[in-house]
């Protein structure tokens, strides 16, 4: 059954000392969160798995849950942490369609799935979390000249394989729909291995769907296919409406998408709110989105990240302490008067 408790989390990442972490955690704690997302970068597997299982472990003390995020591994999950992996196992590689390789894994690639197993042992054995926060897996996302141009990936051979096994065509030089629903699958496929694996070892799943503000329906089979995975429990997405430069009401359809396809497949659905370039005088948005969220049957909301991301020169909001304070007080004020039922 899903909850229809109020579940309230934050991501929490660029402080690895235990130490420091006690005193933002005893705030987080206070402030009402119920969870905390660590970022869980290839550079943190390889240099900060005793540091980071420290803080996990300090969080469950606490009584808070720990999710652990694989940020930026491979490539393929959301985050700006760069990938090791996707620079040096060169067959494992995706390909561009102007035949580039691209320093990210290809989602079908052996050699993906070699190192995520290792990256789950970890989380599973050594940081002992409650679950993993499966974010944004995605292919590559061309931005800039090569969006214009209308690159795209993955054509490499293991792609271009597959899609010819699928379709019974090769794979065409356009990114065709066919083209962007076989990559919809292997997305689907490597997940549902993933959370096998994770549930194996005793973590709850959440993943996380980027949203697709140019095409509804094509948000929604996301959705479907993705809910159908057994071994999940959360679906989340992130609308991010001023990040996309779209009204915060723009934010209710993917909520009510995701709130129907949860219901349908029985999963619990979580929707994320931007604390992180907020402009100057926007924040007020943000407290009208949480309760629109609320509003909406979601019942379960998290905030990317700890104070309005204050600490990271690129990605602070441009008044953080006025966008985090706008952020918690909303959050509390949800807890409190409860949203009506739909």
């Amino acid at each position: 059954m899903v909850s229809e408790q109020w579940q309230f989390g934050v991501s929490y990442f660029g402080v690895r000392n235990p130490h420091h972490f006690r005193a933002d955690l005893e705030v987080i704690a206070r402030l009402g969160f119920d969870y905390l997302v660590f970022t869980f970068s290839e550079h943190d597997h390889r240099f900060y798995q005793g540091s980071v299982a420290q803080c996990v472990r300090l969080t469950q003390q606490r009584g808070l849950k720990a999710y652990v995020d694989p940020w930026g591994v491979c490539g393929i999950f959301g985050g700006e942490a760069f990938s090791e992996r996707g620079a040096w196992d060169l067959e494992g590689q995706q390909r561009r369609s102007d035949g580039r390789p691209l320093p990210l894994l290809c989602p079908t690639s052996a050699e993906v799935r070699a190192y995520l197993r290792q990256w789950l042992t970890a989380v599973a054995e050594v940081l002992q979390a409650d679950g993993v926060f499966w974010d944004e897996p995605h292919f590559y996302l061309p931005g800039g000249e090569s969006r214009r141009r209308g690159l795209w990936a993955c054509c490499c051979p293991r792609c271009q394989q597959g899609f010819a096994a699928r379709f019974g065509q090769p794979l065409p030089a356009q990114e065709t729909p066919e083209v962007r629903q076989w990559k919809e699958e292997a997305i689907a496929a490597l997940l549902r291995e993933l959370t096998a694996q994770a549930a194996a070892a005793g973590l709850r799943n959440t993943v996380c769907v980027l949203p697709i503000y140019e095409d509804p329906q094509a948000f929604a089979a996301r959705l479907e296919r993705l809910a159908a995975d057994p071994h999940l429990h959360v679906l989340a997405t992130d609308p991010y409406p001023l990040y996309h430069r779209q009204p915060v009401a723009a934010t209710r359809r993917f909520c009510d998408a995701l709130r129907h396809v949860c219901r349908r497949f029985h999963k619990e659905a979580q929707v994320w709110v931007q604390g992180f370039l907020v402009p100057a005088g926007e924040e007020a948005q943000l407290a009208e989105e949480i309760r629109l969220i609320a509003a909406s049957g979601i019942r379960n909301i998290a905030v990317w990240s700890y104070l309005a991301t204050a600490y990271m020169t690129s990605h602070a909001c441009a008044d953080p302490d006025t966008a985090w304070a706008v952020i918690t007080q909303a959050l509390q004020e949800v807890r409190q008067a409860g949203a009506p039922r739909l």
